[in-house]
């Protein structure tokens, strides 16, 4: 009739982004739309409680990580508390014994970032030639499951060096507070 005529009763939306389903399905059910096929939505329930459960695994391991590195730190500056003293004795500064263990920090590090960036790359590649080997061909099934942006080289880089200096600033404040006439003492 009349009325039918001026109201819709379905609508065909495509997102050109998988990322913007779920906002498209918000705006619809203000408008009072419901999809028929809540597979989607589904999926991005479940994708968006991943990562907030990988999230937290991260943070929970960056809070590990750094911890194990300022007690690696500390143990390090009581295993060379006569270098240290000796390199004071000798005219080095207490900002240069920070500055010298942090320098450290950051090329551990940025090393340790490295290694965790191969470590990645390798298992990326692996997780994709067995993706291609036993998963069967499906609509929009990519070549690849990882992305690695150039940005992310950079930036895992960065932070990798960040945690390991934030771990090591306790334990560069202590070397810079060994004093040279009593650790010497205590060695000889």
């Amino acid at each position: 009739g009349a009325g039918a005529a001026s109201r819709s009763s379905s609508a065909i939306v495509e997102v050109a982004d998988g990322a913007d389903t779920a906002r498209v399905i918000e705006k619809a059910a203000t408008m009072k739309l419901e999809p028929k096929d809540t597979r989607a939505r589904d999926v991005s329930v479940l994708t968006a409680g991943v990562m907030a459960l990988l999230s937290l695994v991260s943070t929970v391991i960056l809070v590990v990580s750094a911890t194990n590195i300022a007690h690696t730190f500390r143990v390090f500056v009581a295993e060379r508390s006569a270098e240290i003293a000796l390199y004071r004795a000798l005219g080095a500064t207490r900002t240069d014994m920070r500055a010298w263990v942090l320098a450290l920090a950051t090329a551990v590090g940025a090393a340790g970032a490295a290694a965790g960036i191969l470590v990645a790359k390798v298992a990326a590649s692996a997780a994709d030639g067995l993706a291609a080997r036993h998963l069967p061909d499906f609509p929009f099934k990519p070549a690849t499951f990882f992305a690695f942006p150039a940005w992310l080289y950079g930036a895992a880089l960065a932070f990798g060096a960040l945690f390991a200096v934030a771990g090591a600033i306790a334990p560069a404040v202590r070397a810079s507070r060994v004093d040279p006439v009593r650790a010497l003492a205590e060695r000889s």
